[in-house]
């Protein structure tokens, strides 16, 4: 028979200290339910539970005999669970360890919406603390991001005097080639018999055309990096004041910035990537493999010229879709320097 204890003192939430400690103790000793004033007495008013911890999975070897946790929800007395958080109830003044399952099973929709605050609280947390990382990469971040506007912006010309020209052509292609990311391959003559005289046909991968991205129809690289931009601007504000027990509005302003935020890493590299990709499209060897696939009778081409002399690219296309025709005039600003990528390493995780 285990000895239950009960402490009812907790007129509120715990802080951060306390469940530090608490921390640090239970993963020392295997013990999270002897820590100092935390009960195993079974409560009776299992309602507005509040969540203090993520799921802790007990260290039982450090444990007599390996045992496992007493559930103060269902079997104070005697080993029942390895998994659980610790967990305040208000109306009991109590802070006790919970199974992870009891907890579901005994307290139902309080235990849900528990872990619901419990999550928020969380990465309110965690973005309060990557915001001043944020902050810090700013000048860098900016910078990434004006350097490739120019860029971005003649990619958007190339694109529309495409689209002014020869309508379709760019959807038309990129549903051709985007089911095999690019990859065109053909089938030709191997030169060989086989037993019966007929000649053995192969299949032969003529390249891989780059920049697909340039064909897709809702690219518009320039629009995005300046949406970016904004991004960066509320950065620059810091984040409300918070307190989690009393203010849910400040904790739904923090998780919507903190998440924007936060995002604007992965999509500014995201954007970065897909930019220098993109610009690819119109280099001479990529035109060149296009006129090549376009001499198979395998190609979606009954015809086709697409060619790069300096900054002019000619097309002249003939499908079982229609017929093409356009001369772009490519800005200097296509091929600039493509600025590196400081400032998008991943945030440090708390």
């Amino acid at each position: 028979m285990i000895e239950t204890r009960h402490f009812p003192i907790f007129d509120q939430k715990p802080g951060d200290e306390f469940v530090q400690a608490w921390r640090e103790h239970t993963d020392s000793t295997g013990y999270p339910e002897l820590f100092d004033k935390v009960s195993t007495a079974k409560p009776h008013n299992l309602a507005d539970v509040h969540l203090l911890s993520g799921e802790i999975q007990v260290k039982t070897h450090l444990r007599e005999g390996g045992s496992w946790v007493p559930c103060p929800l269902c079997q104070p007395n005697s080993p029942k669970f390895k998994l659980g958080r610790l967990a305040w109830f208000p109306h009991e003044l109590t802070v006790l360890f919970i199974g992870n399952d009891c907890a579901k099973n005994h307290i139902g929709e309080d235990y849900r919406r528990a872990e619901e605050r419990f999550s928020q609280e969380a990465k309110c947390r965690r973005y309060i603390k990557q915001w001043d990382q944020l902050q810090q990469r700013l000048p860098a971040l900016n910078h990434l991001v004006k350097e490739l506007l120019p860029i971005a912006s003649a990619l958007e010309t190339c694109r529309y005097q495409l689209d002014k020209d020869a309508s379709g052509f760019a959807g038309f292609l990129h549903r051709e080639l985007r089911w095999s990311a690019g990859a065109i391959t053909v089938t030709v003559d191997s030169g060989l018999r086989d037993q019966h005289g007929r000649g053995i046909l192969e299949k032969r991968d003529l390249g891989k055309v780059q920049g697909l991205e340039f064909l897709d129809g809702d690219g518009r690289p320039a629009a995005a990096l300046k949406k970016h931009l904004e991004t960066l601007e509320d950065i620059a504000r810091p984040l409300p004041e918070w307190r989690p027990e009393d203010d849910p509005a400040t904790t739904d302003e923090i998780l919507k910035r903190g998440s924007k935020g936060v995002a604007a890493l992965k999509k500014l590299r995201q954007s970065r990537e897909s930019i220098a990709s993109a610009r690819r499209f119109l280099d001479a060897p990529n035109l060149m493999l296009l006129e090549r696939w376009a001499q198979y009778g395998e190609s979606p081409f009954a015809s086709l010229e697409f060619r790069r002399d300096g900054n002019r690219v000619f097309l002249r296309s003939e499908t079982f879709e229609a017929r093409h025709y356009s001369n772009i005039t490519v800005p200097k600003d296509l091929y600039a320097s493509l600025p590196d990528d400081g400032g998008l390493d991943p945030l440090e995780e708390y």
